[in-house]
Formats: structure tokens, sequence, C-alpha cells
């Protein structure tokens, strides 16, 4: 009797296992993005109406792996493309994990080849996985599904600083712009004030969006007033860790989002933060 209660038991999760995966398997109408709970630091994952995914980022360390593992189903393992908007600690430090854990297509970044120990490590994960591996250009759209692209607006590749200087990895932050029909998502990484103001005169039609990831967890040397204003957001979504060293956000930064009329959402409050597009309104 015993074993036939294990046989119904097995037949009951492999039917479960089964039907979650059609549901899977069949398109949503929704765009689904994930400003992932990662602490100081960057992740973000997003799911279009076809189930492809984008993560952005990977966080500080392996947090992302738990926090992915939350929002994604449990017999999810691949992830369509791995976008590092930059080579900093707190954007690719949980990457190699990801790569460890689960089945990445492609893998995107700036022309920066940085020195560091977990960009090395990042780099030998991606030729162990046999990923795609791109560098950014700007123009690149690439298509994730029907009325769905993520488009890169800014690129830099490795220059040196004004004089010399050690060049800025944050200058080389890739800028993308995610359109879902008529709604539009704007993810910054850590650009600067100056890189951003830059955006703003040349392409300000492009950077007005729904939705904003605003830049270096809200720092004041990287959200001017000029850019701010020019992406007028309707939500603006700031990934930051409680308490941190940095003081951030700034108070500049909340004050100039107020002013243009965006509701500031923050990790270091809300824990992970999901906003859902249909393609003509963004929400909850």
């Amino acid at each position: 009797m015993k074993y036939r209660w294990f046989f119904i038991f097995l037949l009951l999760i492999f039917t479960t296992t089964v039907w979650l995966a059609i549901w899977w398997e069949t398109p949503s109408q929704y765009l689904t993005v994930n400003f992932l709970d990662v602490g100081q630091g960057d992740a973000i994952l997003i799911t279009a109406p076809n189930r492809k995914q984008v993560l952005i980022d990977g966080g500080p360390n392996q947090t992302v792996v738990r926090e992915l593992g939350q929002v994604m189903p449990f017999f999810d393992h691949s992830i369509d493309l791995v976008m590092a908007s930059h080579p900093d600690q707190d954007h690719i430090g949980g990457l190699p994990e990801v790569f460890n854990r689960y089945q990445v297509a492609g893998f995107i970044e700036p022309k920066f080849p940085a020195k560091t120990s977990v960009y090395q490590n990042l780099q030998e994960k991606i030729k162990e996985e046999e990923s795609t591996h791109l560098i950014a250009q700007v123009g690149t759209k690439i298509i994730l599904g029907r009325d769905v692209s993520l488009e890169i607006l800014s690129a830099k590749p490795w220059q040196l600083g004004p004089r010399g200087g050690q060049p800025d990895t944050n200058n080389s932050s890739i800028v993308a712009r995610l359109t879902y029909a008529s709604t539009t998502f704007l993810f910054t990484g850590d650009l600067p004030t100056k890189a951003s103001d830059q955006l703003a005169w040349a392409q300000a039609s492009k950077i007005k969006a729904d939705v904003l990831k605003v830049s270096h967890h809200g720092a004041k040397s990287s959200n001017s007033f000029l850019f701010l204003k020019t992406v007028k957001p309707e939500y603006a979504v700031i990934s930051v860790g409680v308490d941190n060293r940095y003081g951030h956000p700034s108070v500049e930064t909340l004050a100039w989002l107020e002013t243009v009329g965006a509701e500031i959402l923050q990790t270091k409050d809300l824990g992970t933060i999901t906003l859902k597009s249909d393609g003509q309104t963004v929400g909850f």
C-alpha cells in the first residue's frame, strides 16, 4: 500500500511540473521587470511576454542567485542574455555564480577589460559556458519578441581620464532602453552626470521613459536635474543597500525626482521591486 501512495505522489509531482512547464511556455500579455534586492548593487531581470529573459548586472555577490530563485520558476535553468552594464564589483560580483547555476546563451558588455579578479573570473565562466560574447555598440537593438526590444543608447569604450588619469568604469556604463509597444524602461548603470547630460542634449526623445533605473544608486554625481527632467519618469527605481556607507541615495537626487513628478521606489525599503507593462501602461 505504501508503494502505491508513493507512486501517486510521484505522478502528482510529474503532472504538476508538466503543467507548470506548459504554462511557462505559453506567451503572456505582460512584460515583467524585476529590480532584484541585492543590497548595494544592481541586478535586473527582464522577462518578455514570450518568456525571453535578460539579466542586467548581477549585484556584488551570490545574493543574486537567491533572488533569481524567488522570481524564476524552479524548473527554469536558462537565461537568454546577460548584460554587464560595466565591470564594477557591485554590478558583476554575482555573475560568475549565475553562470555556474544557469545556462546563459549570450553575454554583452562594454569594451572595458578590467584587471580585477572578479572580472577575470567572469570572463573564464563565459568561455566555459561557450556563450555568445558581444561588445556593446551604440545603436544595437536586441529583439526580444513582438513589440519588445532593448536598444543600446550609450556604451563608451575604455579610455584614459583627463590628463592621462585612470579610466572611469562608470563612464563606460551601458545605457539601454527597453521598449514594449508604447511603454519604455531606461537602464543607466552608474553613468555619471556629464555623460548623462550629453545624452539629454543629444538623444532627448530616446531617453524619455515610463520607468528609470536611477543611475549609481541615486548618487548626486550621477543624476543631474537636466537628465531627470528630460527622462521625466513615472517611476524611479533606486537599487541601494540599507545603511550603505556612501549615503546613497543623495537628498538632492530624491528632491529632483520629486520635482519631476516621479514615484520613488527603493529596494532598501521594498525589497525586490516588480513592475509590469501590458504595452500601454506600467504598474505593479
